[in-house]
């Protein structure tokens, strides 16, 4: 057989030509050795004027075809039962799922075997038992052959999906369609996917788009459990994920990213436990962090709180070890100290999943010597970026022109890789006198952003009040704060009265969170959840509602979509049907994307 001979690193560009040109003969295999592949051609044609550097060498090969299903039965079933055996089926990693007709039960575990056979990749096959049924939408499976198991680890558009077949439910047929929504998406949109399950949805976005942030809400606790799995599998940070009903849960939707203040034994934790806050912030006192035996005692105390699914936040301590200052604005020199210290915090966030990260100073006090520069602070992330230590790290805006100024802040964020900051309003105003909405818009659009919360008066030696006592108005900022914890200082630490008070109005001035996009993945019951979809959409954002439909039927999802609409006082604008498969004879799963306009 005629066949080009070419180099390895230069194969793709001359196959994509061969297959362009028609050259290529596919009824023969490609082979390969340890440098070359050998391409099976029909002609020579001008190829060595084009591609210089192949040889053409005459091999023998093997011929391209593939033994069928079919072809393996032939022996051990009749022609009727032939005609039953599945020729659409779902492969889900390295399991098969087949539907088996009545006519071929006898034979069921036969077919299962030729096709375990036939498919190398494949370690069991499983049939359906049952139509999805239920709350969750799941489907009873039985294992016919191969390995005795139902998890398996599917992949799709660059990402790695872990689940149970049986317990979760999961599509792949919908891989084009989240495909399709992926390459619609806008960088920094802010996107809801409605019945997330094990994260099909949120995980492509997350991986394949520059989208700002992706919350998914899941009924079935297990599919959640995978979901969080696959976050941690495919490595990504900027999903957020929440078990329970949608309906539940959407209207309490980021108030779950602020934070009660709080020392970590149980005599202070105790107070802020009682309001039942997502997220709490650890200060430590001064020689927690440096002893063995406390360290110890914070991880229980995390590990404790990680149990009530509340999250920590780690600030440094403002003393270590003989009251050296460790403010990472120094002299390179002389941020051994502090980079000890972060060691040490950096092990609880290490150990412990729900530990947000830790936060840090570049500066201490109001000094304006030259103890402090901006150069030295960005040598020293650099430094801490090849520890490992900056991952986690939140740097805090301090009172102090390094890193205190916007244009010091900017600055630094723009010239290192500092992935994280946590913005004091305080400390912000008292450096640069005046903090206006759009100033802080420029600072938290360029950066994850962490903040205090807490308000500022001229010459108020604590440096910071109460969030309705000083300059800044926060029922005009609320909208735009994202996450972050109640910095207001109380009479008492343990009863913390004044900081929880302030809590609970931040709360109630924090106004809906709300989305670009919503995507509805949830066909049989998604009409349900429109008037939700619609008081969660931002002005013109899109929402891609999904149905199951015959084809001369199209018209009542658009129907459902105007009512909802209506109800809702506002208007819409269809921009397209989309058919996302075929889930039964003349019956469509189909997605409308609309634009919601108020």
């Amino acid at each position: 057989m005629l066949t080009i001979k070419v180099p390895l690193t230069k194969a793709e560009k001359l196959k994509k030509y061969l297959l362009d040109k028609n050259i290529f003969n596919k009824e023969y295999e490609i082979v390969k050795d340890k440098n070359f592949i050998y391409f099976p051609i029909n002609e020579k044609k001008d190829l060595k004027k084009k591609f210089p550097f192949i040889e053409f060498v005459s091999k023998e090969l093997k011929g391209t075809h593939k033994v069928t299903i079919n072809e393996l039965l032939k022996d051990n079933l009749t022609k009727k039962e032939l005609s039953l055996v599945p020729s659409a089926f779902d492969i889900i990693g390295d399991i098969i799922i087949l539907e088996i007709k009545q006519g071929l039960a006898k034979k069921e575990k036969i077919v299962a075997e030729a096709f375990l056979k036939l498919n190398k990749n494949i370690k069991t096959v499983l049939k359906k038992e049952g139509i999805h049924e239920g709350t969750y939408r799941t489907q009873k499976l039985k294992v016919l052959a191969g390995i005795s198991k139902k998890e398996t680890i599917y992949r799709e558009n660059n990402v790695k999906i872990k689940l149970d077949v049986e317990k979760v439910y999961f599509s792949p047929r919908l891989s084009s369609e989240r495909k399709r929504i992926m390459k619609l998406i806008k960088p920094d949109e802010s996107i809801l996917v409605m019945f997330s399950g094990c994260g099909p949805y949120p995980l492509v976005l997350s991986r394949n788009t520059k989208a700002k942030e992706i919350y998914g809400v899941e009924i079935n606790p297990l599919a959640h459990n995978y979901a969080l799995e696959n976050l941690k599998l495919n490595k990504l940070n900027n999903v957020f994920l929440y078990c329970g009903d949608v309906k539940e849960i959407l209207p309490k939707f980021g108030l779950d990213k602020f934070a009660l203040k709080s020392r970590w034994d149980k005599k202070h934790i105790e107070p802020k436990l009682k309001q039942n806050p997502s997220m709490i912030e650890f200060y430590m006192p001064k020689g927690d962090v440096e002893s063995d035996k406390i360290i110890k005692q914070i991880d229980k105390a995390i590990k404790k709180l990680a149990k009530k699914q509340i999250r920590v936040m780690i600030h440094m301590p403002l003393i270590y070890k003989n009251g050296k200052d460790i403010s990472l604005a120094q002299h390179p020199d002389k941020i051994s100290n502090a980079i000890d210290c972060m060691k040490r915090i950096n092990k609880l966030k290490k150990d412990n999943k729900d530990v947000i990260g830790y936060i840090f100073h570049p500066t201490k006090g109001h000094s304006k010597s030259d103890k402090y520069k901006e150069e030295w602070l960005l040598q020293n992330l650099s430094r801490l970026e090849k520890k490992g230590l900056l991952n986690s790290l939140y740097l805090e805006n301090c009172i102090n022109p390094v890193f205190g100024t916007k244009k010091s802040i900017i600055n630094i964020i723009k010239k290192s890789n500092l992935k994280h900051m946590c913005f004091d309003f305080a400390h912000f105003v008292i450096v640069n006198k005046n903090l206006t909405i759009k100033g802080y818009k420029d600072i938290i659009s360029k950066i994850d952003v962490y903040n205090h919360i807490v308000n500022y008066k001229d010459n108020n030696i604590k440096h910071s009040c109460r969030l309705r006592e000083g300059k800044l108005d926060f029922s005009k900022f609320a909208e735009h704060i994202e996450k972050g914890c109640i910095e207001v200082f109380s009479k008492s630490e343990i009863t913390a009265k004044e900081q929880i008070e302030d809590w609970k109005y931040f709360l109630s001035i924090k106004p809906r969170k709300k989305f670009n996009r919503i995507i509805m993945p949830l066909p049989k019951s998604a009409g349900d959840f429109l008037d939700l979809a619609l008081n969660s959409i931002k002005p013109n954002g899109i929402i891609h509602f999904y149905d199951f439909l015959k084809e001369d039927e199209f018209e009542k999802a658009k129907e459902k979509i105007r009512k909802a609409c209506k109800r809702a006082k506002k208007k819409c604008k269809i921009l397209r049907i989309v058919k996302c498969g075929q889930h039964a004879p003349h019956v469509f799963r189909i997605c409308v994307d609309f634009k919601v306009n108020y």
